[in-house]
């Protein structure tokens, strides 16, 4: 009933710190990685805790890719160092799919004890459960019938889970599970907070604005 789709690159590392996560994952839903082309031991390692699928590397067409095999009524889009706190929530996550509730999310807590980030996540999980805007670091969940109907995730390089919420919007009434999930803080401990929230606000500020980012982002933000 319930498909996960993970796209994964290079990641044996978090797969190995994280295996009994995905040991639980995997008695609670069917769950399919999709390798973007790994150079390192990832597919032998993911084979473990699910199915392995080869892709063309990029989120967005690795989890396209993951949706042509699924057949499940609900899917659940995580990123790999994103870890929901009790795995029983997919339950609920079927359950209000089920219920009149085209698609959704999670609650973020990301894995650093900095006040900063607390700051972060309000706005995050507002946004997400007052205006339907969705990163993709909360879980995207959705009916399959709405997927197919909206025309999947858009073939870009960023911001492919904001253009995604943005359709998912307009297909009806969307869900903000009260239920964690823990986000790794690695992406900002590499290149440092600042900087990365730098990036990330060029990024929301072109998203909104229609500034030039490119003739195929661009696009995407029209539709």
């Amino acid at each position: 009933m319930l498909d996960v789709i993970i796209p994964v690159y290079n990641e044996e590392k978090i797969l190995l710190q994280k295996k009994d996560y995905y040991q639980s994952l995997r008695h609670k839903a069917r769950v399919i990685f999709v390798d973007g082309g790994s150079t390192d031991r990832t597919v032998e390692i993911a084979k473990n805790f699910g199915e392995v699928i080869a892709s063309e590397r990029g989120r967005a067409l690795q989890m396209n890719k993951g949706v042509q095999i699924s057949n499940a009524e609900y899917i659940l889009f995580l990123h790999v160092d994103t870890y929901i706190y009790r795995v029983g929530a997919l339950d609920k996550v079927t359950g209000v799919l089920s219920n009149g509730i085209c698609g959704g999310c999670f609650t973020m807590n990301i894995e650093d004890s900095r006040r900063i980030f607390r700051i972060f996540e309000w706005i995050v999980n507002f946004r997400a459960k007052y205006w339907g805007v969705m990163d993709g670091d909360l879980g995207l969940f959705v009916k399959r019938s709405v997927f197919d109907n909206v025309g999947q995730f858009d073939s870009l390089p960023i911001m492919e889970d904001i253009l995604f919420s943005k359709k998912l919007r307009k297909e009806g009434k969307w869900a903000v599970l009260p239920d964690r999930i823990l986000v790794s803080s690695r992406k900002w401990d590499e290149k440092g907070f600042l900087k990365t929230f730098v990036q990330y606000c060029r990024a929301y500020v072109g998203f909104w604005f229609k500034l030039p980012l490119g003739k195929e982002y661009n696009r995407a933000r029209k539709q």
